[in-house]
């Protein structure tokens, strides 16, 4: 948003914002506090929404992305400037879906998305749902890697070697799990991703093998990738 703006639009929030906050309250007062709930959540959840926007956030709203065909780039302002290449870059992501449950009845309201990438030397940064589009660049991101890493992965395996991805590892014989030992691939019935889950299957039996959370699987789309070819070839 440009700089001009910036003002006007905090303005017109925080004007929305108290709005729907002194509507939730009359109805509270005048009719009936359960047909206040919805109101009051809503203001609080936009005034959290708020008060973290790039709009609100001056410093935050000065960061820019920028993706290429072999890395990616990000100014965090300030002359600081974070790069990493596809084939050497480590993605971890996790996507947290805000849900308002009332008497039993959950209604989905926003998802917030936030990835971390690290550099061969250790350096780290957090790329959030902040930045506009997420949606479009979150599988950009994942699939530039995918390209740059999958078939190097899936050559080291064929040769031998073990690949580890957070919780768990591959190599030729089968897929391991910490705490489960080794599931061999001919006994692995599906492997994907469920409710925030990786899920590991094993034929015949009805419940899962092994799960680990999304956020602790590095270069998630490449372990798939690799993961379905071994079991499913």
């Amino acid at each position: 948003m440009q700089e001009k703006y910036r003002g006007l639009f905090i303005a017109a929030s925080l004007t929305a914002t108290v709005c729907l906050a002194t509507g939730g309250v009359l109805l509270w007062v005048l009719v009936a506090w359960w047909l206040a709930a919805y109101p009051l959540i809503f203001s609080a959840l936009a005034i959290g929404g708020l008060l973290n926007s790039p709009n609100f956030r001056k410093k935050l709203g000065a960061q820019r992305l920028h993706l290429f065909e072999r890395g990616l780039l990000l100014d965090r302002g300030a002359g600081r400037l974070f790069a990493v290449r596809w084939d050497q870059a480590v993605h971890y992501q996790e996507t947290v879906q805000q849900v308002i449950n009332y008497k039993g009845t959950k209604t989905p309201f926003n998802s917030a998305h936030n990835s971390t990438l690290v550099a061969p030397n250790g350096t780290r940064v957090e790329i959030s749902s902040f930045f506009a589009d997420y949606g479009t660049w979150l599988p950009l991101i994942a699939e530039a890697i995918a390209r740059a890493q999958a078939q190097q992965v899936w050559e080291a395996v064929r040769e031998g070697q073990k690949v580890g991805y957070g919780p768990f590892s591959l190599d030729a014989t089968g897929i391991s799990a910490e705490r489960n030992g080794i599931l061999p691939w001919s006994a692995v019935e599906t492997i994907d991703v469920r409710e925030g889950f990786v899920v590991v299957r094993q034929h015949g039996q009805p419940r899962a093998w092994a799960l680990a959370e999304v956020k602790t699987v590095p270069n998630l789309l490449v372990f798939l990738t690799v993961a379905s070819n071994l079991y499913g070839g």
